[in-house]
């Protein structure tokens, strides 16, 4: 129905009975850095000899390479199509569709277990599913694929099923960037839900525990498919973190987090400075409310974009935090016209994709 909703929307907007089809629903979800996603898939990455060709920004000149972009999504995409003979926009919406319902799906499934109140967690997954900004999880871009092989890793801490856990690393370091970083409140779930950790407390006897420490070795999957990714870039540019250079392209350079905000006076950076400051001050005021675990998965993915001096995409980055629309339903459930605040968001929502539909930057 969301992605229905999508199609009468566009076609609602500019009136072309064309975009009723699977042609025209491929044009709505393909905007944006889906172009690099296609060239990566297409072409792979290519071999750099001048650090140069990774990315500059100078003024009004600028470069842009494909090597500030992960692997798995573009890597997906191009063993997809040529195993089946289909093109990228075919592959594109088959695993668009596939992860946008698997990571509802595994949305509902975690808040059913975090909640433990059916009506609660479908309500949650709800928000989540109409939150505004939240219509990137449909689109061909990584926002499902990383949170799929996100809260399926918690769930499958919470269930003890190591094996599927360390299979769920590996995507989940080569999807994105930050991905590596997510090792971090995944062992913090790890020893809390074998109690490592009480009321953000470490139990040292249960931490040097025999068991404990073996099982916990599985998350070195993460940091070895991280350094050998590195280890990759090396020898196709001569440089160990070439996605990191890349970023200056996107005149993303490392900056104290808190010099990010109201840098420019455009209206994108200056909403998303203001949007980001609600976020950060949700997360802050709710810090009891939630594990320590999930605090940290907070400001590690609330900190690591805002380092790179720009708000640039903060609407996509806080769109995979998904404790914030746990926190911001549980608060709206308590109303006794909730599912109003529902209808409102989903308005939002439609709102924010407009700009979407018309390539804006405030989309990016």
């Amino acid at each position: 129905m969301l992605k229905l909703s999508y199609l009468m929307f566009a076609y609602t907007l500019n009136g072309n009975a064309e975009i009723i089809s699977i042609n025209g629903y491929i044009d709505i979800i393909k905007r944006n850095d889906v172009g690099w996603y296609e060239r990566i898939s297409s072409n792979w990455y290519p071999k750099i000899s001048d650090i140069r060709d990774l990315g500059y920004s100078e003024g009004a000149n600028f470069k842009q390479s494909e090597w500030a972009f992960f692997p798995f999504y573009p890597g997906l995409n191009r063993f997809t199509s040529n195993v089946l003979h289909i093109p990228f926009n075919i592959s594109g919406l088959l695993w668009s569709l596939i992860f946008s319902t698997l990571t509802f799906i595994g949305f509902y499934w975690f808040c059913e277990l975090l909640i433990k109140d059916i009506s609660k967690a479908f309500y949650a997954t709800l928000i989540f599913m109409i939150y505004p900004f939240h219509y990137y999880f449909s689109m061909m871009y990584t926002e499902a694929l990383f949170l799929t092989f996100l809260i399926y890793s918690f769930i499958a801490i919470y269930y003890k099923k190591e094996l599927v856990l360390l299979v769920l690393l590996i995507p989940l370091t080569l999807v994105r960037p930050n991905g590596i970083f997510m090792v971090i409140p995944l062992y913090l779930f790890f020893l809390e839900t074998r109690k490592g950790i009480i009321d953000r407390h470490i139990i040292w006897q249960t931490l040097i525990n025999k068991e404990i420490m073996i099982r916990s070795l599985i998350f070195l999957m993460a940091p070895i498919c991280f350094i050998l990714y590195c280890l990759y870039q090396k020898y196709m540019t001569g440089q160990y973190f070439a996605f990191s250079i890349a970023q200056i392209g996107w005149y993303k350079k490392l900056t104290f987090p808190l010099l990010s905000f109201f840098r420019s006076g455009d209206f994108q950076s200056q909403f998303n400075s203001m949007y980001t400051l609600v976020v950060c001050s949700i997360s802050f005021f709710s810090f009891k409310k939630i594990s320590l675990s999930l605090n940290v998965l907070i400001w590690l993915s609330l900190l690591i974009p805002l380092s790179s001096g720009s708000m640039i995409s903060m609407q996509r980055y806080i769109s995979v935090i998904f404790p914030i629309t746990i926190l911001v339903s549980s608060y709206f459930y308590q109303f006794k016209f909730k599912y109003a605040v529902v209808a409102i968001f989903f308005a939002l929502h439609l709102f924010v994709f407009s700009y979407w539909l018309n390539s804006n930057p405030f989309s990016y």
